[in-house]
């Protein structure tokens, strides 16, 4: 408890650990074994004699080996979808008559305060080192190393309980558990329009140089928030901006994936964004050629982009558990779609979900590498209760790396969707103490809200006639 502090604590914003971020406060303490013991601070004072420990497993607590991603099947709730029907929760869908209403559900107080804190690289490595660092290998996933595998295992079978109650129930419970909700797609076409939107806000992405006219990509961006949101917003104050775009084209049954410029606002010009479909008229950024023809058409034009950003996902219901796995391949060839048009200074914001394999830590490591600064933020209007975050990079220190660009995409040809890999050595990063200490906490604390909201929503499945009391 002496290495947190109270938010009231005038010296608080002041005070910085080594990467640069604030140390937790009080109110990261959502449980008594949870970040008070997951310090990374406090570890290295103890293990500062003995540097080989000084990444010890956070649940010092447990010694047992690293378990599968999922729970053991004897360790579930009764809500396990493969438990018999008698075994599983009995709900009562009814409206209740309001006497027999419960009182109002009194959640904590909104915590509204943006978490904007940058991390800088302080051991930035030449092209050429990272490009000769890259290599393709299996590997095993250590949940213990960046985040809990405790905490890790209690939001699985949270999900699973909530997989198994009816969707009527799984509805209302997310109106309810979630405050953001009811904003719903504000004055745009989807909710992605809003998190791009709550995002600029605290980052300023859509500021523009000398009156200069705003370029950007818009990569896996199907049905087109965010690039709605960002022609809206340029022309909102006067400014012009080209945009581009490219997303898997979707048969006719999930036609609203596809680009649906017809459903932007009335008041900004959609002749704004240029529709690219790749060499092979797919969309598909898992072809090398199409990535290329994207870099051809915007170079005929520019000398690339100012601004990049991706959100690409994938229908993963029934799958929640294995996403992050599945969005590897995407998350790469984004990545070097973003790498072959970004022009040097500019910016990129990637959706991620959870930082846990180290696949996905080792793109998130390259990011840090390859920009002045990155910060992983999950904006308000991101539901609490799922995985997804968004890394956001500012300045990119080099356009164009080839060597780097070739490195990545052998790796996309050879990759195994079935196996857990890595491509950076796990030493190089257990040697960057700043980068593992950020990825640490932000994780810990994306999990902590995490589970808390999906406790919340299950008391809401549980309790459908608890009444929600956001003031």
């Amino acid at each position: 408890m002496e290495e947190l502090y109270s938010e009231n604590d005038p010296s608080y914003s002041q005070t910085r650990v080594p990467s640069g971020i604030a140390p937790p406060t009080l109110r990261d303490l959502r449980r008594a074994d949870d970040l008070s013991s997951y310090n990374p601070a406090a570890l290295r004072m103890t293990h500062n004699k003995n540097r080989d420990q000084r990444y010890q497993p956070y649940s010092l607590h447990d010694s047992r080996p690293p378990r599968e991603h999922r729970p053991s099947p004897d360790s579930r709730q009764p809500y396990d979808s493969r438990a018999s029907h008698d075994s599983r929760p009995s709900y009562d869908t009814r409206s209740a008559p309001p006497s027999q209403q419960q009182a109002a559900y009194k959640p904590k107080p909104l915590d509204l305060k943006p978490r904007v804190d940058f991390l800088k690289c302080q051991k930035r490595l030449l092209i050429e080192e990272l490009a000769s660092l890259i290599r393709l290998k299996d590997t095993v996933i250590d949940y213990d190393f960046l985040c809990s595998k405790a905490s890790v295992d209690k939001v699985y079978q949270l999900k699973e309980r909530i997989q198994c109650a009816p969707k009527e129930l799984v509805s209302q419970a997310r109106s309810k558990s979630n405050p953001f909700e009811r904003i719903g797609n504000s004055i745009f076409m989807n909710r992605a329009a809003v998190k791009l939107a709550a995002i600029d806000a605290d980052f300023g992405l859509t500021a523009t140089k000398n009156d200069e006219p705003l370029k950007f990509l818009d990569i896996c961006g199907g049905p087109g928030g965010f690039s709605e949101y960002l022609i809206w917003r340029i022309y909102s104050w006067g400014q012009t901006c080209q945009g581009y775009g490219i997303t898997l084209k979707m048969p006719k049954e999930k036609d609203e994936m596809n680009w649906h410029v017809e459903k932007f606002r009335e008041d900004i010009p959609k002749d704004r964004l240029t529709i690219i479909h790749g060499q092979d008229s797919t969309g598909d950024v898992y072809k090398l050629e199409n990535i290329k023809q994207v870099e051809s058409i915007i170079k005929q034009e520019a000398e690339g982009v100012d601004l990049a950003v991706a959100d690409g996902g994938f229908d993963f219901s029934g799958q929640e558990g294995q996403q992050e796995k599945v969005a590897q391949k995407l998350l790469l060839c984004e990545v070097i779609t973003m790498l072959s048009t970004l022009k040097k200074g500019g910016n990129f914001v990637c959706k991620f979900f959870d930082m846990l394999t180290p696949f996905t830590i080792n793109l998130v490591w390259l990011l840090y590498q390859l920009f002045d600064e990155i910060c992983i933020a999950k904006p308000f209007s991101s539901r609490p209760a799922n995985s997804e975050r968004y890394v956001v990079c500012r300045s990119l220190t080099v356009a164009h790396p080839t060597d780097l660009i070739d490195k990545l995409s052998s790796i996309l040809t050879h990759m195994d969707n079935d196996s857990d890999q890595q491509f950076i050595p796990r030493a190089i990063l257990e040697d960057d103490e700043d980068f593992i200490d950020y990825v640490r906490m932000r994780n810990f604390r994306f999990i902590t809200q995490q589970i808390e909201s999906l406790e919340e929503f299950n008391m809401f499945i549980q309790n459908p006639y608890a009444i929600e009391s956001f003031l």
